[in-house]
């Protein structure tokens, strides 16, 4: 029976070829490596954990607030704007609350994954979890600004076109690297090609209209208030669209081998020479004393070998 290839079902020797990606390599000498640096024996050290601590209350839980804040502030006086606002407030506070509840769930389902190598992989996802999170929160804020200038429909086909253009990205992606895993090169199908040629002309249309803003602004021509709202809708397209970049070219691989070393955690312990203590931690394999005999095994049969 031929086994599907897919991105998770591929053997411990072909997952080291996830090694030759670019950008994973910089994600482990720029995050990995360092970060690493910071779990020892399976616990953060006192002053990571302070760090950690005071970041959480800074950039989720502040950073968060302070846009539901921001988008409060907008719609208690929107007589004194320059611009007019939604009617009702799209971020509230409920929407804060269950964001909130979402990230703190997660952290909390992260506590389950105790084993050191996976620590910084564990950090990592909470990290981008907020990122998401917080891009979430200024979408709302930025249909709130951008509603009465563009219609429901205008902002529906912008994030269709986002969504294209992320499903283009994504299967590109993909591709590229079942191709490293693998070693074949694999086509793209119809409906990749239709996709991409629909992002491709649908970004060049944003494109033309960030030139002429530009153009404008050059001129000293004044711009009507629908073209003022185009351009602040522009740059909000444009940091949603760093952020799928960022999430699928840079962390998606990063997370894939986090996987595989889930998978194949003896194998990539040998093959990055580390000690059951320094790869699983003192608490885990306190747990998990089974490891430390199966490694006594092993070493007296090699040395019975000898």
């Amino acid at each position: 029976m031929i086994t599907k290839k897919t991105l998770f079902n591929a053997s411990f020797e072909e997952s080291l070829n996830l090694e030759d990606d670019g950008f994973l390599q910089f994600q482990k000498k720029d995050y990995y490596n360092k970060l690493g640096k910071a779990f020892k024996k399976g616990k953060p050290s006192f002053w990571f954990i302070i760090q950690s601590s005071i970041l959480t209350l800074l950039f989720p839980i502040a950073m968060n607030f302070m846009l539901y804040v921001l988008s409060i502030s907008l719609h208690d006086n929107p007589e004194e704007l320059a611009r007019p606002v939604s009617q009702y407030p799209v971020l509230t506070v409920e929407v804060y609350l269950i964001g909130l509840l979402i990230w703190l769930t997660l952290v909390l389902i992260g506590k389950f994954f105790r084993r050191t190598y996976i620590l910084a992989y564990r950090y990592r996802f909470h990290v981008m979890t907020f990122l998401i999170w917080f891009i979430l929160e200024f979408d709302l804020l930025a249909i709130d600004v951008s509603l009465p200038t563009l219609s429901i429909w205008g902002i529906g086909a912008i994030f269709g076109l986002l969504l294209i253009l992320a499903y283009v990205m994504f299967t590109g992606r993909v591709r590229r690297l079942k191709t490293l895993l693998y070693g074949t090169d694999v086509s793209s199908s119809l409906s990749d090609k239709i996709a991409s040629k629909i992002a491709v002309y649908g970004m060049g249309i944003l494109g033309l209209g960030v030139i002429i803003r530009i153009l404008l602004s050059t001129f000293s021509i004044k711009l009507s208030d629908s073209l003022t709202g185009l351009g602040l809708f522009l740059a909000w397209i444009i940091l949603n669209i760093a952020l799928i970049a960022m999430l699928i070219y840079m962390e998606f691989p990063f997370f894939i081998q986090a996987y595989y070393k889930w998978k194949y955690p003896e194998e990539y312990r040998e093959w990055e020479g580390k000690s059951l203590e320094d790869w699983y931690g003192k608490r885990y394999l306190k747990k998990h004393p089974e490891l430390l005999e199966r490694e006594d095994y092993n070493h007296n049969r090699k040395e019975d070998t000898i």
